[in-house]
């Protein structure tokens, strides 16, 4: 984008060069809300295009940056699906959703643009529809935003869009999710791809928790503006395959908006076949490739036995396939040709496995047969067309222990792992290791059952310190059940280690937060989080007998940079009262912006939030209510050796941390309480080594503490900014 247009985004920009002038009327002439601000455009007068365009644009440009920002913002959606995979979203979508002289008008249209401009102006809500239909093309780039299910039901019929009965999923989810508002149901038939079958589309859109902003107003004075947060969540039916993908930042909608799905569109009775999590524990195959047979009295299994297993080994790019009949022992050919259980014992992992089935039901002479294929994540049995093998085949994984649900914690799970969960959530990454796990006294498989933790890799370097050695050794493969060799960096055997504590893990912090969440229920209610900071989460507020108290929940306090970053977007809120920040681990610091800092451990009773946590927490946020707003006199209170509190009477209170912000904070306290008030910048800076005293304070935070709590009064000298306290000059 050329520099003589500052203010204007380059998707407006683009816009404005490439397309049809009648085009850009509209675009520019459209308005998305009455909130939105106007922009003033005198259309220019002159008939030659090139001209026309450059008057636009520095007319456009004229207008302030902000106020261009809804323009960006449309123009990038609409570009958006005029490009790659766009066009053919959109065009799916209306060919399903608009009538024949609709598409005519739309396929009139000169290029993608054009058309993607039409149904943005003319159906917003079904260009709100491609543009999900075209990032679930994208579904499992998401991550942490995506979870898929498998749906054990007797048909695998191909359903239609048009036969979902949106109202009674929409009530059903609204029940559920405990929302007061109604959710918003819209469905699209997926045609099949080269890459996937076909699917069936559903949207949910639903209203947040009750949320506001302080608005500024032309005349100066501000006033709230309450509104709640749009969100959405997309789930893919693929029939063919029977699993549900889910998409959307909340993992509890994901989990019930499966459900609800599998309840009243699918019939599936989730009672006794409930949503099976894709997830496989191979681990049982490291001990022995034999499986026992169930004793079952509806149906005979005469033989259930591994034919084919695919190895990693030392890491996933090496694989070692093995195949065999059902006749044969997979176990004894392993151990004859390949080393048997030393094969297992050095294997980084399994990627695929398949078994041989043989049984026979009540009433039926003739033995039949079929195989499961499975790996970490995906198995065939969803693919199989017959219901009896399919439902054999999930009770067969399941009596082997190889078929893992999702198991959320229960509530007196969360109760008695809440402690740990806390440290989880404080932790500054997102791994961690499995030997840390197992000293918090907590089973990494349950968390995983859990969908809190996702196992990601093994250790190749570790840390060991015993009498005889201290310092990094390499882990080799497993030397005997659950240990790993490890040796020494000039290869000499350093004996073994527990093969799950060199195991490293990632915290899915979705899932941590909702059991978080659970455990903070009885004091906020049904109230959902929002998201201030990646470590600062606004939970709501407690509604006590005398007050509704903002509640926040703060990690990683420990950090200098987090915290004075955190406190700034605290003091940014002080509008909406005192409030308590909930923090994870122990902090020295009792205050954070204009609110009391209370650990969440100290005040739990058995792990939970009663009526005795409550009153301890109220009495607390009681007794630091008036240091709040910065107590009664200017003082810096130590609460460690490089770290303060600075209290100045009306001000919230400031966190002080490092040796250059201390000295700077002291002196002008000193100078202050002498009487001399202003202090040379010279000697204000003596032995910081920083050129100014507001430079000792991280670039994005110096702004909101010089000129709020000290100030350049005059040129070479600084004060402490009091001149707001009675007898201050």
């Amino acid at each position: 984008m050329s520099r003589k247009f500052r203010n204007l985004g380059p998707e407006t920009h683009e816009l404005v060069e490439t397309a049809p002038i009648p085009l850009l009327h509209e675009i520019f002439e459209y308005r998305g809300s009455d909130t939105e601000p106007e922009i003033a455009i005198e259309w220019p007068a002159t008939e030659e295009e090139e001209e026309w365009r450059a008057v636009l644009l520095r007319q456009l440009n004229a207008s302030p940056a902000d106020d261009l920002r809804p323009i960006e913002d449309r123009c990038r959606r609409i570009r958006s699906l005029a490009r790659g995979k766009g066009p053919t979203s959109l065009e799916h979508v209306a060919n399903e959703r608009r009538s024949h002289e609709e598409l005519e008008e739309f396929d009139a249209q000169l290029d993608a643009l054009c058309r993607s401009a039409w149904l943005f102006l003319r159906y917003p809500e079904d260009f709100e529809d491609a543009e999900a239909f075209h990032a679930a093309r994208q579904y499992r780039d998401f991550g942490k935003m995506y979870d898929s299910f498998e749906v054990n039901v007797e048909t695998a019929a191909r359903l239609n869009a048009g036969e979902i009965d949106e109202d009674a999923l929409a009530s059903l989810l609204t029940a559920k999710l405990e929302l007061p508002s109604r959710v918003t149901i819209r469905s699209l038939d997926l045609p099949r791809t080269q890459n996937h079958p076909a699917s069936v589309m559903v949207i949910v859109r639903h209203g947040g928790p009750l949320s506001s902003v302080l608005n500024h107003k032309d005349n100066g004075m501000r006033s709230p503006i309450y509104f709640r947060p749009p969100n959405e969540a997309t789930l893919i039916w693929t029939p063919a395959e029977r699993t549900m993908e889910i998409c959307g930042p909340a993992p509890k909608v994901r989990k019930l908006l499966g459900d609800g799905f599998a309840e009243v569109v699918l019939k599936a009775d989730l009672s006794s076949k409930p949503l099976s999590w894709r997830r496989y524990d191979l681990s049982r195959f490291r001990k022995s490739l034999t499986l026992p047979l169930p004793s079952w009295d509806d149906v005979d299994v005469s033989a259930a036995r591994l034919i084919e297993v695919e190895l990693r080994l030392g890491n996933w790019a090496r694989r070692l396939a093995l195949r065999v009949t059902i006749d044969d022992d997979i176990e004894a050919v392993a151990q004859r040709y390949l080393g048997g259980d030393r094969i297992l014992k050095h294997a980084e992992g399994f990627s695929r496995l398949a078994v041989a089935v043989r049984y026979g039901l009540p009433a039926s002479k003739k033995e039949r047969s079929f195989e499961i294929s499975f790996g970490d994540t995906r198995s065939n049995l969803q693919s199989k067309t017959e219901p009896e093998q399919r439902d054999l085949g999930y009770r067969l994984l399941q009596f082997w222990g190889v078929l893992d649900r999702l198991q959320p914690l229960d509530q007196g799970e969360i109760s008695s792992f809440l402690p740990v969960l806390l440290r989880l959530h404080d932790l500054p990454e997102d791994e961690i290791a499995g030997g840390m796990i197992r000293q918090h006294g907590l089973d990494p498989k349950r968390l995983i059952q859990a969908g809190i933790l996702d196992l990601r890799r093994k250790q190749n370097i570790v840390l060991i310190d015993d009498e005889d050695d201290f310092g990094d050794v390499e882990t080799g493969a497993m030397s005997g059940p659950g240990q790993a060799a490890i040796a020494g960096l000039h290869g000499e055997d350093l004996g073994s280690v527990p093969l799950e504590d060199i195991r490293h893990y990632v915290i899915r912090r979705d899932w941590l937060e909702e059991n978080l969440l659970a455990a903070l229920k009885p004091l906020i209610g049904r109230a959902g989080i929002e998201h201030l900071d990646g470590d600062l989460i606004h939970l709501g507020r407690w509604r006590t007998a005398d007050a509704e108290i903002p509640i926040y929940f703060a990690r990683r306090l420990d950090q200098a940079r987090i915290l004075q970053r955190l406190d700034v977007v605290l003091r940014s809120r002080q509008d909406g009262g005192i409030g308590i920040v909930l923090t994870a681990a122990v902090t020295p610091f009792t205050h954070l912006g204009p609110n009391v800092v209370l650990p969440l451990g100290d005040l739990l009773n058995h792990g939970q939030i009663d009526d005795a946590a409550k009153s301890v927490m109220f009495d607390r946020f009681k007794a630091g209510r008036w240091l709040a707003r910065g107590g009664s006199e200017v003082t810096l209170a130590r609460v460690g050796p490089l770290s303060a509190m600075l209290y100045i009477p009306g001000l919230a209170p400031l966190p002080v941390s490092g040796t250059k912000q201390i000295r700077i904070i002291e002196r002008l306290i000193t100078a202050y309480k002498s009487g001399a008030v202003e202090v040379r910048t010279g000697t204000l800076i003596e032995g910081t080594g920083v050129r100014s005293p507001r430079d000792a304070w991280p670039s994005e935070t110096r702004d909101s503490v010089a000129g709020v709590y000290f100030e350049n009064h005059r040129q070479g000298f600084w004060r402490l900014k009091t001149a707001h306290l009675p007898g201050t000059t």
